[in-house]
């Protein structure tokens, strides 16, 4: 009677250890994948925090003065800036394909020609320009818009 109380403890401690052993990895593996949908959602929310200074202008009504801030904020950037005023439309930094958002060539342009009130990329800084953004297939900002009212 000994031997077979003996053995169904052994049995007993032996299932008890099977699952506790058995929480133990589920309780890791349920531990590895919330860690790691957290660390994706870090990793989206850091990606739209870096876009929130071109984002901003997006469908947003802005001054002259701001588009000329904007092109001189940017001149160090892979980003090209699109401004049709009343006379012209002009790419500054970087020409782009408004449709696709592919980037083109650099341009010679810059905010010191969009300053100067004999050229016709003037840009007036009392005017009132409706902002845009535009997208590459990867969904990266390529380009900005500012079309005057």
């Amino acid at each position: 009677m000994e031997n077979s109380l003996k053995g169904l403890v052994l049995a007993a401690g032996t299932i008890i250890t099977c699952i506790v052993i058995g929480l133990g990895f589920y309780i890791a593996r349920e531990a590895r994948d919330t860690a790691s949908s957290g660390a994706g959602q870090i990793n989206k929310l850091n990606a739209e925090f870096s876009d929130t200074s071109k984002t901003m202008y997006e469908g947003t009504e802005v001054s002259g003065s701001e588009v000329l801030n904007v092109i001189r904020k940017f001149q160090d950037e892979a980003v090209g800036i699109m401004v049709k005023t009343n006379k012209t439309s002009t790419y500054y930094i970087y020409q782009f394909d408004t449709s696709s958002g592919e980037l083109k060539g650099k341009t010679t342009e810059d905010y010191k020609v969009a300053q100067n009130e004999l050229s016709n990329s003037y840009i007036n800084p009392n005017g009132r320009f409706e902002g845009g953004v535009v997208r590459d297939s990867n969904g990266t900002i390529t380009g900005l818009t500012f079309t005057q009212k």
